[in-house]
């Protein structure tokens, strides 16, 4: 029986010969794929990242993670609306969905199709678990810490809030995706974490951070930001803010905190930050054990402070993003 993923590529793959003459031959498909696009004339090398849907919080990733590779990224979906269409084909996104909605830019060859809807027998099948909301926060916490591969289920539940069902549902996954592998006696190893790290920086914005997201906030001092000890509050800085006392590259515009959700109401009391759609203050909920090692400092994890200054968009943010990995991240994220 072939995966979602795999149906959804040969759906599309299908699609685009029939409209286009053009197939695909694929390398691997072991994590998404690798292969090359066959027009007959040429032999395009490409990178594939399947997606059941696509949104604009996921484009900024999306965006960065091809701009990675070696080969020229390509999108494939389920369903490519006319309106993203037109933004992926801004961006220069090659994509190719189900309903044969098609953008490959290689002059000579040139194609862009919109407009085709799905049929309505093409149901969407149930998402990879490890890129929901809760499989989210458990592949977060194997991201910082690669020893967790190894807790027993139960301690993983107990550390991501998590249902034990889920954990092994999830630990399924990521086993079946080649993230996670059993060397029997030897227990388990966390692989593939750089191509785990780019999956979750695209589903997180998308899945788990509006989930955390409580509002925007103004405070009566401007600059109140620079001066506040965090200690002993259950609340770390984010984003713009924690990139900038990692790097010192960075001005930061928008202040972002994650507080653990039991602590905020205090936190905006004696902080005096009220509630205001256009203020430059953001609070999210805390989705980690805040008691582990991996988070004692007054900032969160740098995975977290990567993840938001991509899922931005904006380019001095993107430009920051590249300095933090290299200086925080690069080393971790390096296979044995």
């Amino acid at each position: 029986m072939k995966s979602p993923e795999i149906e959804l590529l040969d759906k599309a793959i299908e699609k685009l010969k029939q409209n286009t003459g053009f197939t695909i031959e694929i390398n691997e498909t072991d994590i998404d794929a690798t292969g090359f696009i066959e027009t007959g004339t040429s032999r395009l090398p490409v990178a594939i990242d399947m997606k059941r849907s696509v949104t604009n919080s996921v484009i900024p990733a999306l965006k960065h993670q091809f701009t990675q590779m070696n080969e020229h990224g390509l999108l494939v979906a389920h369903y490519i609306n006319p309106l993203m269409a037109e933004r992926l084909r801004g961006l220069d996104i090659w994509f190719i969905d189900t309903a044969g909605n098609t953008y490959i830019n290689a002059l000579p060859v040139y194609v862009y199709i919109k407009g085709n809807k799905p049929s309505e027998t093409q149901k969407v099948q149930p998402t990879n678990r490890a890129f929901t909301p809760i499989g989210l926060k458990i592949v977060y916490a194997l991201l910082c810490q690669p020893k967790l591969v190894n807790v027993p289920y139960r301690e993983m539940a107990q550390t991501t809030t998590a249902a034990l069902g889920t954990v092994a549902l999830v630990f399924r996954d990521l086993t079946k995706w080649g993230f996670i592998v059993d060397m029997g006696s030897r227990g388990r190893r966390l692989k593939n974490r750089k191509i785990l790290l780019e999956r979750w920086l695209i589903a997180y914005p998308e899945q788990l951070r509006p989930k955390l997201e409580t509002g925007r906030y103004r405070a009566t001092d401007p600059n109140w930001w620079q001066t506040v000890d965090l200690q002993n509050t259950q609340a770390y800085w984010g984003s713009e803010v924690a990139a900038d006392k990692l790097t010192h590259y960075l001005k930061p515009q928008i202040i972002t905190l994650y507080v653990m959700e039991e602590r905020a109401t205090q936190f905006k009391i004696t902080n005096r930050l009220r509630k205001d759609p256009d203020g430059d203050i953001e609070i999210l909920k805390t989705f980690w054990d805040v008691e582990s090692e991996f988070n004692q400092a007054d900032i969160v994890n740098p995975i977290l402070v990567y993840a938001d200054l991509i899922a931005s968009g904006d380019p001095r943010n993107i430009e920051t993003a590249q300095i933090l990995y290299e200086r925080e991240l690069a080393e971790h994220f390096r296979e044995d």
